[in-house]
């Protein structure tokens, strides 16, 4: 809120991430001329801003679910099972937190999901639409170039530009942005590098009694889904044979995000895409399930 109020004293690690709060500023220049006459007149400050928060992080988190729903088809055929495992990530606790605040983690989930649908459908446009809009998302995005380099369709010289000239364009904004505003461009760099400081804490704390909630308000109860595919033989064999390299690297990328977090839970969140893949896999091959299916519109529509 102080980025999108021209407030840039803000932590080293979030004051880049402005795509959001600049989203949010310009709505906010509409919704509150829009409403200047009926404001709540309790004194909440900054309503209108609150509001645009609201408008622009709902319709980021609205086309991720829009992304992970495109990326279930890729994997089932049935519409049905897709959008139960679209619902898997629509129920998660994070999802409203996450579209409710003024927080930039929509776009970072937008961002992921895309990159993960673009290796999936070999689509070169949102590949590098991820790799030019990915590190203004969020610094941790350098976390996904190895996944991007080894699975996409993209060739390796091309994506060796594109990552150049995304890197000449972050870092050439973050230079102006501190030069601009006096900061210290080396603070930054050495707040990103303080969360590797993290990981012997977030390891004692997953595996515990905490960790182990945290990890379950990922997707709570669909847990249980996921375990009756694991323990049924049929399925599980169902699932090996979908199982690609992307989802294991995925798998250990949104880990080492984690680790480095001390906020645990949300970042586990980040895996609910492959979660809700897994989810409609198991829908469409279970055999009790396949029969309710069968009988709704749309079962070979792909």
């Amino acid at each position: 809120m102080g980025i999108s109020n021209g407030d840039f004293k803000q932590s080293p690690v979030r004051r880049y991430r402005v795509i959001i709060p600049f989203l949010a500023s310009i709505t906010n220049s509409i919704i509150d001329l829009a409403i200047s006459d009926t404001k709540p007149g309790n004194g909440i400050r900054n309503f209108s801003l609150l509001i645009s928060f609201l408008v622009v992080n709902n319709l980021l988190m609205a086309l991720f679910g829009l992304t992970v729903y495109r990326l279930c088809r890729q994997y089932v055929f049935s519409p049905v099972a897709a959008i139960i495992g679209l619902l898997s990530v629509l129920t998660c606790r994070w999802t409203p937190y996450l579209a409710g605040l003024p927080l930039t983690d929509s776009l970072y989930c937008l961002v992921l999901a895309t990159t993960m649908l673009g290796i999936k459908n070999g689509d070169r446009k949102l590949i590098m639409l991820s790799i030019l809009l990915g590190p203004w998302a969020k610094e941790s995005y350098i976390f996904l170039v190895p996944l991007i380099f080894f699975f996409s369709p993209i060739s390796r010289l091309r994506q060796l530009l594109l990552f150049l000239l995304s890197g000449i364009l972050v870092f050439g904004f973050r230079l102006s942005f501190d030069y601009i505003n006096g900061f210290n461009f080396l603070e930054s760099l050495q707040s990103d590098a303080a969360h590797f400081s993290y990981i012997g804490v977030s390891l004692k704390r997953l595996f515990s009694i905490h960790g182990l909630y945290e990890v379950f308000s990922v997707t709570g109860f669909w847990l249980i889904l996921i375990a009756v595919g694991i323990f049924n033989r049929d399925l599980r064999i169902k699932l090996s044979s979908s199982i690609d390299n992307m989802w294991i690297w995925y798998f250990l990328i949104v880990i080492l995000h984690a680790l480095l977090s001390t906020d645990l839970a949300r970042m586990l969140y980040l895996l609910s895409p492959l979660l809700a893949i897994i989810i409609a896999i198991i829908i469409d091959s279970h055999p009790g399930l396949q029969r309710v299916l069968a009988v709704l519109p749309g079962k070979n529509d792909r």
